[in-house]
C-alpha cells in the first residue's frame, strides 16, 4: 500500500514539475522546449490552460498539422464549443485556407447558446484577433439569442470604435441608452477619448449630430439631453450647454439644482461668464426658490473670482460690483452665513477701489460677529490685517497676524499668519528678522507656505552677502508691497529698475516672474507667456524655471483653455523637473487632460 502511495505522489510531483517547466519555457517564448513538455502533459491533463499553451506553442513553431490534430482532439472532448471552432478557423486562415476559415468562424457563431459569458468570450476572441466583422456578428447573434436582457450594444459600439466607424459607434451606444439610462456612465467613459480637444472636428460633429437625432427621435428620454450637455462641456461650448441645462431644468421642473451644478463645474474650469449667467437664471426665479440665496452668494463669489483672475476692468464696473455686494448683504443680512460676502467686499474695497477705511470697518464687524466659528473668525482677522497693511497700519497688522499665529500654532492658517508676519519685516527692510522667521517656516507642515518661505529666504540670503546689494533688495521689497496692495502700474515701472540694478540671478529670476504675474493680472496672457519663456531660456539652471514652466501650463490650462498646449507644458515639467515642488499637482492634471493613467516617458 505504501509503495502505491509513493508511486502516486511521485507521479503527481513529476507532472507538477513538468507543468512548471513547460510554463516557464512558454513564458520565456522558448516554444521549442515548452512543446516537448506539453506533448507529454496535455494527453494526461487536457485542461483549458494546457490546451491553450500547447496549441500556441505549435502555432508559433508553424506545426500546423499537429495544431489541427490538437484542436480536433479537443473538439471531441468539448463538442460544439464555439472557441474551438474559432481556433480551427484561425488555423485555416493562417494556412491560407480562407473558405474553410470562414466556414469555421460561421460555425462558431451559430454554435452559440443563450449564454452571455459564452457570447462575450467569443466576441473577445474575435476582437483580440482583429476579426472585427466576426466580432460584430457574434454580438448580434448574442442579441438575437438573449433579446433585450443583454443586447451587447456597448460591445458592438466598442468594435465600431476600434474600426474607426464613428457614426456606427455612436449609434450603438445611443441605442444602449434607449434600453436603459443606467448605461450613461459607460457611454461617457467610452466616448471620453472620442470627444473634445483631442478628437478631430469632423468626429465631434458626427457625434453631436447623432445625439441631436436621438433627442428628436426620443423626445421623452431626457438621458439624451444629459449626454448632449456632457458632450458640449467636453467641447467647452459652455453657452450652448447652458441653453440645454436651462431647457432641461424647465422641462423637468427641477428647481434649478442642475443649473447650480453646471455653474459650479464652470467655475472649477475657470469659466466665469456662463456660471454668472447660470446663477442669474436661478436668481430670476425669485426669493421663493430654494436655491435663491445660494445662487446669489455664489454669483457674487464668481464675480469676485473673475476680477481676481485678472483682466481689464473700469472704475465703474468695480463700483457696480460693490453696489451688488451691498444690496446682497442688505437683503441676506450680515450673519455668520454671509461672512464670505463680507470678506470679498472688503477685498474689493481695500485692494481694487482702495476704500481702505470701508474695508477695515467691514472686517472689524466680521471679527466681532457672534456665531462665527473660530476658524472663520481667524480668517476674518487675517483679512483685516491685510487691509490694515495695505492702509499703512503696518504694526497693527503685525499684531493681528501674531494673534492668529498664537491661536492656531498647529494649523495651516497659523503657518500662513507667521509667513505674512515675516513678509511685513521683509517689506520694511528688516531682512535679518524676516529671514529668521522664514527659516523656521521652511519646516512648516503646509507645503506651499514652506516652499514660499524657502524661496523668499534664499532671495534674502543671496542678496545680503554684500552691502552693495542692499539697494536692489530694498527696492524689490517695496515693489512686492506695491504688488500686494494691487498697484500694478507702479509695479511695472519699478521692476525694470530692480532688474537693472540687481547683481544676483535670484533677484532677476524673481523679477521675470513678477513681470509675468503683472501681465496676467492685466489680461495680457501672451506677454506673460513671453516672460515665463524668458525665465526658461535665460536661467535654465536657476532657481525658478520649474515654477515658470508650471505657471505657463497653468495659464494655458485655466485662462487660455488650450488643453493640448497645457498638457505639453505639464509633460515637459514632469520630464525635466521630476523633483519639482509642483510635480504632484502637475502629474494629476496632466493625466486628466490626456485622459490617461500612464506617465509621460520618452
Amino acid at each position: 500500500m505504501l509503495c502505491l502511495l509513493l508511486c502516486f505522489f511521485g507521479s503527481v510531483y513529476s507532472q507538477s514539475t513538468d507543468e512548471q517547466l513547460a510554463y516557464q519555457y512558454y513564458q520565456n517564448k522558448q516554444y521549442d522546449k515548452a512543446v516537448v513538455y506539453y506533448e507529454k502533459i496535455y494527453p494526461k491533463n487536457p485542461s483549458a490552460d494546457n490546451y491553450h499553451y500547447y496549441l500556441d506553442c505549435l502555432m508559433h513553431l508553424k506545426d500546423y498539422k499537429a495544431s489541427e490534430k490538437v484542436v480536433k482532439k479537443e473538439m471531441k472532448l468539448q463538442p460544439g464549443n464555439p472557441i474551438l471552432l474559432a481556433d480551427l478557423g484561425m488555423l485555416y486562415k493562417i494556412e491560407g485556407e480562407y473558405k474553410q476559415s470562414k466556414e469555421e468562424f460561421e460555425k462558431a457563431i451559430h454554435a452559440l447558446t443563450p449564454d452571455r459569458d459564452q457570447v462575450l468570450n467569443l466576441g473577445k476572441y474575435f476582437c483580440d484577433a482583429k476579426e472585427w466583422d466576426y466580432a460584430i456578428k457574434t454580438y448580434q447573434q448574442g442579441k438575437n439569442l438573449l433579446g433585450n436582457s443583454y443586447p451587447f450594444l456597448a460591445e458592438i459600439g466598442a468594435v465600431y470604435k476600434a474600426q474607426g466607424n464613428t457614426a456606427a459607434m455612436i449609434d450603438s451606444y445611443l441605442e444602449t441608452l434607449a434600453l436603459s439610462p443606467t448605461y450613461i456612465q459607460y457611454v461617457q467613459d467610452a466616448l471620453q477619448l472620442s470627444v473634445g480637444n483631442y478628437a478631430d472636428e469632423a468626429q465631434n460633429n458626427i457625434i453631436k449630430t447623432e445625439v441631436l437625432k436621438y433627442i428628436q427621435r426620443y423626445p421623452d428620454k431626457d438621458i439624451y439631453s444629459e449626454l448632449l450637455i456632457w458632450m458640449l462641456l467636453q467641447l467647452k461650448d459652455y453657452p450652448n450647454a447652458l441653453v440645454q441645462v436651462k431647457a432641461l431644468d424647465r422641462r423637468k421642473n427641477e428647481g434649478g439644482w442642475r443649473v447650480m451644478t453646471f455653474a459650479s463645474a464652470c467655475v472649477t474650469s475657470g469659466i466665469y461668464d456662463p456660471a454668472i449667467q447660470a446663477y442669474q437664471y436661478i436668481i430670476d426665479k425669485g426669493p421663493s426658490n430654494e436655491n435663491y440665496n445660494a445662487a446669489k452668494m455664489a454669483q457674487l463669489g464668481v464675480m469676485y473670482q473673475k476680477l481676481e483672475s485678472g483682466g481689464t476692468y473700469t472704475e465703474e464696473e468695480l463700483v457696480t460690483l460693490e453696489k451688488k455686494y451691498n444690496q446682497a448683504l442688505s437683503e441676506l443680512g450680515k450673519t455668520s452665513t454671509s461672512v464670505s460676502l463680507m470678506q470679498q467686499l472688503a477685498q474689493l474695497d481695500g485692494f481694487y477701489l482702495h476704500h481702505d477705511s470701508d474695508a477695515i470697518a467691514l472686517m472689524q464687524e466680521a471679527v466681532a460677529m457672534p456665531g462665527v466659528s473660530a476658524q472663520a473668525q481667524a480668517r476674518c482677522r487675517m483679512e483685516l490685517a491685510d487691509v490694515m497693511l495695505a492702509d499703512g497700519q503696518t504694526w497693527e497688522a503685525s499684531l493681528l497676524y501674531s494673534k492668529v499665529e498664537q491661536d492656531f500654532k498647529e494649523d495651516p492658517i497659523g503657518d500662513e499668519a507667521k509667513f505674512k508676519n515675516a513678509t511685513i519685516y521683509f517689506y520694511t527692510g528688516n531682512f535679518k528678522w524676516a529671514s529668521a522667521q522664514l527659516n523656521i517656516l521652511r519646516a512648516a507642515t503646509n507645503k506651499l507656505i514652506a516652499n514660499d518661505a524657502m524661496a523668499l529666504s534664499l532671495v534674502i540670503a543671496d542678496n545680503t552677502q554684500d552691502s552693495a546689494m542692499g539697494p536692489a533688495l530694498l527696492l524689490f521689497a517695496h515693489v512686492q508691497l506695491l504688488d500686494f496692495e494691487n498697484f500694478e502700474d507702479s509695479v511695472s515701472i519699478l521692476l525694470d529698475s530692480v532688474y537693472n540694478i540687481s547683481g544676483t540671478t535670484t533677484l532677476k529670476e524673481e523679477v521675470l516672474l513678477m513681470r509675468a504675474s503683472v501681465a496676467e493680472k492685466k489680461g495680457d496672457y501672451e506677454k506673460a507667456l513671453e516672460f515665463y519663456s524668458d525665465e526658461l531660456k535665460t536661467y535654465p539652471n536657476g532657481m525658478l524655471p520649474d515654477k515658470a514652466l508650471y505657471l505657463s501650463a497653468k495659464l494655458e490650462d485655466t485662462k487660455l483653455h488650450d488643453d493640448k498646449k497645457a498638457a505639453e507644458l505639464y509633460k515637459q515639467l514632469i520630464l525635466k523637473y521630476p523633483g519639482s515642488f509642483y510635480i504632484e499637482e502637475t502629474r494629476e492634471r496632466y493625466r486628466q487632460l490626456v485622459k490617461d493613467d500612464s506617465p509621460p516617458v520618452n
